[in-house]
């Protein structure tokens, strides 16, 4: 007999029948088919759930895919994929085990589980007509601590406990939705410093209600995901379990049986909350505990009228394969999930899955001037890592955001960056300098005395040119600019004169040449300044107080000399300065000073002072301008004016040496890198507040040491270590 129903007749309840209809239905997503939703009206989470049809097996899922809104934002889809691709590592007899995972270019990201019949916790309760039973909450509540018990243990934070998330099977209940609340919301916090709640900037209707229910306090405050929030998920989902009310209605409305244990998880003070091991324990001592795979008689019935509803299907033999799928049920996990899950037990390694001891708090240092309050988290778990077996030797190249290459003794290593895999390696390329994009889809690797140019996708070699070997014709020294039709470069005769010299890359021949002045073909190698009809160099490596910074313009078409201009008021230093051009304004760095002047006129415009040596080039996004000063400290400046907007203190010790720091932008711009000899730290452009801290496991450099840089694609950023590079979700 299905066991008494408290409150069945009294109890206020929030929720709708489960809708028959769906507009996506007969959508193919992937391999699949929508076959129908499994989502209930007014009970949104982070994600929408709906039973689909492998087309290659007729096996019957439940997929998990972002709102359409959400998946707009780049950034999103790439958490999504990489939660939905850790959640591989959530094991259990209560876990819905992951069959199948979007490719990680799928346009849509989604991730396909393998239980069927299932309904989410709000179409259960609609099916029962009220809150299910004492007995059924407690031994949900037994299944799902004893998962949370096992995934703490393994340094997992599940970020996603939510009545959708958690299906009832005729075998018991199985819980999804892995990582969705970080997915959401990012790196950015749920509110304001501890003001009202806000949405999450994805925009689907779980934000748009003011952020996921049971969201723990401490997270809607700005703290990132940690163990004991999800305790507090956990007991918001057994309250609505055993009320069928979304909002808090304290202890007083929950069964006498269940108020003390729920209660306790609810706890405002997460000091205060139980532990998952023994929240399993008070819910296993019942006098007649109903088993933990039982449902009620009215659940059972819904998930037979659903089974036989969508009956299994037979492909027909010949049904073709979408093209970047295969049949994955039953599959081992991934290279990429065993990578991540062997990163989680690496020394130094700080993962935004991480358990509680990974979590870092930052504070700062009194500021000179005021600074944001600065959030604590750490970084987001990495997609993927991969080590490059040889020296590299040079600086790596990122090529239409897709490939990473990488320069090594005598070859190049093109590594895929959506998910690490390495797609091709060409050996007998010595050379003397860094690859350069041509434009076209090749790379310039300069030989020792031949220029060789590569196929970016392929590895292979397209053409080699060994006309300016220094000894028939001019010496090729570095080069300058190419948009994918010429490439400018520097060259040199025997009596060391500079000269220019236009490349047709079609039909590989000398378009003109034209000698500068020894200034402006320095020793070190430093590209020009390409503008429309223009090609500018500076006498950058040349220039001082009695040889003031010059440009000297040559067109881009015949190389005719157009122009030269000198900029008296720019400062130098020992160390060449650097510059960043940004439409009319020459943006100068040196020693601790940044000023900025007038291309066309020379002019002045402002200048602005560091407290310490700036050894970074420093990164532009529109009207902001991002540097770190040698004292660890983050800038961002109006470059309209060279006003502060703010600046930011690093968590690591300032007597690091900062000559090897970094300062570099997230491809949308809303992340700011500082990397220095000990760790990343990653910045949110508005105001300077911490995202997260990254400090990846030792390897090849000084232990707690960075050695490295930063290179960003869409929603991805991609940080070396050495002979190492992690992928991280961004944005």
């Amino acid at each position: 007999m299905e066991p008494p129903i408290l409150g069945r007749r009294t109890a206020r309840t929030d929720h709708e029948p489960p809708q028959r209809t769906d507009h996506d239905r007969g959508q193919r997503i992937g391999p699949y088919r929508i076959l129908a939703t499994l989502d209930v009206p007014g009970h949104a989470d982070d994600a929408r759930r709906c039973l689909a049809r492998d087309m290659r097996t007729g096996r019957t899922v439940v997929l998990t895919l972002p709102y359409p809104a959400s998946a707009d934002d780049a950034g999103y889809r790439v958490r999504f994929w990489a939660e939905a691709e850790n959640s591989r590592r959530l094991h259990g007899p209560w876990v819905a085990p992951v069959v199948d995972v979007a490719p990680s270019d799928a346009e849509l990201p989604w991730v396909a589980h393998g239980c069927f019949p299932a309904l989410t916790l709000p179409a259960a309760l609609a099916a029962h007509g009220g809150p299910l039973p004492e007995e059924t909450v407690r031994a949900l509540g037994a299944a799902l601590a004893e998962t949370l018990a096992a995934a703490h243990a393994n340094g997992l934070v599940h970020a996603g406990i939510s009545p959708q998330a958690v299906l009832l099977t005729p075998d018991g209940p199985r819980l999804t939705g892995y990582g969705l609340l970080r997915a959401a919301i990012g790196n950015r916090p749920a509110t304001p410093h501890g003001g009202r709640p806000v949405a999450s900037h994805t925009n689907h209707p779980a934000a748009a209600e003011g952020g996921p229910a049971g969201l723990p306090p401490e997270q809607r405050a700005g703290e990132p995901p940690r163990p004991y929030g999800d305790v507090y998920a956990l007991g918001a989902v057994l309250a609505y379990t055993a009320t069928g009310r979304k909002d808090d209605a304290g202890p007083a409305a929950l069964p006498p049986g269940l108020r003390e244990p729920i209660a306790a998880c609810l706890s405002r003070d997460p000091a205060h909350r139980p532990q998952p091991d023994a929240l399993a324990r008070e819910f296993r001592r019942a006098a007649a505990p109903v088993s933990l795979g039982s449902v009620p008689h009215a659940v059972g019935a819904a998930l037979a009228e659903q089974a036989a509803h969508h009956p299994a299907d037979t492909p027909p033999p010949d049904l073709p394969q979408p093209v970047g799928h295969s049949p994955s049920a039953g599959r081992a996990p991934s290279r990429r999930s065993v990578a991540v899950t062997a990163l989680t037990g690496a020394a130094g390694l700080a993962l935004g899955i991480g358990g509680a001891a990974l979590w870092r708090a930052v504070t700062d240092d009194p500021p000179a001037v005021p600074e944001p309050l600065a959030l604590r988290g750490v970084a987001p778990a990495p997609l993927w890592r991969r080590r490059i077996e040889t020296e590299i030797d040079g600086a790596p190249l990122l090529w239409g955001n897709s490939h990473l290459l990488v320069p090594g003794a005598g070859e190049v290593t093109a590594v895929r960056v959506r998910d690490g895999q390495k797609m091709w390696t060409r050996d007998n390329v010595w050379g003397i300098g860094d690859l350069s994009s041509l434009g076209g889809g090749l790379v310039l690797k300069p030989g020792l005395r031949e220029l060789i140019a590569l196929s970016a996708r392929t590895g292979q070699v397209k053409w080699v040119e060994r006309g300016y070997d220094g000894e028939k014709r001019l010496r090729f020294r570095y080069p300058l600019a190419a948009d994918g039709k010429t490439l400018w470069f520097l060259a040199q005769d025997q009596e060391e004169t500079a000269t220019v010299v236009a490349y047709d890359l079609k039909t590989r021949k000398e378009r003109w040449r034209t000698s500068v002045p020894g200034g402006f073909g320095g020793p070190e190698e430093h590209p020009a300044v390409l503008r429309k009809d223009s090609l500018l160099l500076s006498n950058r490596s040349e220039s001082s107080h009695d040889n003031p910074w010059t440009y000297l313009a040559l067109g881009r078409r015949d190389g005719a000399k157009l122009w030269t201009r000198t900029y008296k008021s720019v400062l130098t230093f020992a160390d060449d300065p650097t510059e960043i051009v940004s439409g009319d304004l020459l943006i100068t760095f040196a020693s601790n000073v940044v000023s900025a002047h007038e291309i066309s006129s020379g002019r002045k415009r402002w200048h602005f002072s560091f407290n310490e040596l700036v050894y970074t080039d420093g990164a532009l996004h529109g009207r902001t301008l991002y540097a770190t000063d040698g004292a660890a400290v983050t800038y961002a400046i109006d470059v309209a004016h060279g006003k502060l907007l703010w600046r930011r203190r690093a968590a690591v010790d300032a007597a690091s040496p900062m000559s090897e720091s970094e300062t570099a932008l997230s491809h949308s711009g809303r992340t700011v890198f500082q990397i220095n000899a000990s760790e990343v730290e990653a910045l949110d452009t508005a105001d300077g507040s911490l995202r997260w801290r990254f400090a990846p496991a030792t390897e090849g450099a000084s232990a707690g040491a960075l050695s490295g840089s930063v290179l960003s694609a869409p929603g991805v950023a991609l940080i070396r270590n050495d002979q190492a590079f992690y992928a991280l979700p961004v944005d």
